[in-house]
């Protein structure tokens, strides 16, 4: 019956692979057939261990999609007009329509929707693909059903204090919190606990309140790469040492890595917030719905739990010296980071906004703070005003100078082919891979290698 139901798939999509050849539509490959044909028994899958994996969880409907390709929507209950039904709740559109992008959850025709971007080449097998869906899936259960969870501000990510007691005390820290996961001997986990805490107070009497950044972190990304790393374990088609080297790879492997400043610091507490419920659960059932129905972050849940106490810390000296040094090179590479990008080919482009424009989105893992002042986005950027005006890029980097915060944009610096630019009529349209730009206003100046254009 599933080889019947695969050949009927592939048959539609041969189809659909004719059609897009007459419309001059983008062309479905042996990938995309793969996913539609696969995408029904990851549901049923998930339908039947969502709540062994995390009690009481509900599930959202999922896009699948490839840039510059389809997009596969399954269990929606209104899909958009434009998408064609290819099986029993399974439809078929363009990724270019519904401007999809990254791992995240989205409103689709007003209902949560989580996606995810199946064409990165790092991902070696579907399981991959499909556990990171879940850990979507899991964030629409939170952002529906766990109101008094909230995403971490990316803002606060971008002033992050860089520092380098700080960081070699998070270091120790992170390496403690690996071994905890996989201590046997309990006075070996006791010993490990209070290390752990100790260094969690520490640290939060060098930088403040910026340890509330890294519990919001921990409280929404920590349950979603643990049901991700569940979900992979439970369905990759490996076995045990091959999964435990790319649950090592992606899931651990941080905790004992050394980054400085703000390197990977976002994704340094999902893989924090992930050990956490990776001891809770070792240690308590059924603590996933105390967790979820109280009011305690995830480190205070858990602290509450193990009832950790305050000790001397035994950090070696070498990680302080390693810190020192590491962090002030992060601090000059920020630097050297928009050096380079001024240094780049082409026009310069410089829009000036009379007031600030809406900020639509960016992708807070590949923005860079510079100074207090200007934030380096290297891969997303949506700015708007109205329905006329707009500002679109990807895959391409782009300077904003901010005014206090990340979403107070005065100006917005990159640098495009001079062929891509077409200012007249009062309207600046720069029309290039990666970037679409069209907004109204006025040219200053204009030379060779540089534009400067006030936006209205």
């Amino acid at each position: 019956m599933k080889r019947v139901k695969f050949k009927y798939l592939l048959f539609i999509c041969t189809i659909l692979f004719n059609l897009s050849l007459v419309n001059g539509q983008e062309q479905l490959t042996s990938i995309d057939s793969l996913y539609i044909a696969s995408i029904e028994r990851f549901y049923n899958n998930a339908e039947k261990t969502k709540d062994e994996i995390w009690e009481g969880m509900k599930l959202a409907p999922v896009c699948l999609y490839r840039v510059n390709g389809p997009a596969i929507l399954y269990n929606h209950p209104s899909p958009p007009e434009s998408f064609t039904e290819i099986g029993h709740n399974l439809y078929l559109g363009t990724q270019k329509e519904l401007q999809l992008y990254g791992g995240t959850q989205i409103e689709i025709n007003g209902i949560l929707t989580a996606i995810i971007d199946y064409g990165h080449i790092h991902y070696s097998c579907i399981e991959e693909v499909y556990a990171e869906l879940f850990h979507e899936l899991h964030h629409a259960y939170q952002r529906n059903f766990i109101k008094q969870i909230k995403y971490d501000n990316p803002a606060t990510l971008l002033t992050y204090p860089e520092n380098d007691i700080n960081d070699a005390i998070k270091l120790y820290e992170q390496k403690v919190l690996y071994r905890m996961c996989f201590a046997d001997d309990i006075d070996e986990f006791q010993k490990l606990l209070n290390q752990h805490y100790s260094c969690r107070i520490a640290r939060e009497e060098n930088i403040g309140d910026y340890m509330r950044y890294e519990e919001a972190v921990e409280n929404m990304e920590g349950p979603a790469f643990y049901c991700e790393y569940k979900f992979y374990n439970q369905f990759a088609p490996f076995n045990e040492k091959l999964k435990g080297i790319y649950a090592h790879n992606h899931f651990f492997g941080v905790l004992t890595t050394p980054f400085y400043g703000r390197k990977s610091l976002r994704q340094r507490h999902l893989a924090a917030g992930m050990g956490l419920c990776f001891i809770l659960d070792k240690y308590f059932d059924n603590w996933q719905s105390e967790y979820y129905t109280g009011s305690l972050s995830l480190y205070d849940f858990f602290v509450s739990k193990f009832k950790p106490h305050r000790e001397e810390l035994e950090i070696d000296s070498s990680y302080y010296s390693l810190s020192k040094f590491h962090t002030q090179n992060e601090v000059l590479g920020h630097q050297a980071l928009f050096n380079e990008f001024n240094a780049q080919q082409g026009v310069k482009i410089i829009l000036k906004f009379d007031q600030n424009p809406q900020f639509e989105g960016f992708d807070p893992m590949n923005a860079e703070s510079i100074n207090d002042s200007i934030i380096l986005h290297k891969t997303f950027l949506k700015l708007s005003r109205g329905e006329n005006n707009q500002l679109f890029i990807t895959g391409k980097k782009t300077a904003t100078i901010i005014e206090r915060e990340i979403w107070f944009v005065k100006e917005a610096v990159l640098f495009v082919p001079k062929e891509s630019v077409i200012i007249e009529n009062n309207r600046i349209v720069v029309d290039t891979k990666g970037i679409d730009i069209s907004w109204a206003g006025t040219l200053i100046k204009e030379s060779d290698n540089m534009i400067t254009f006030n936006c209205h």
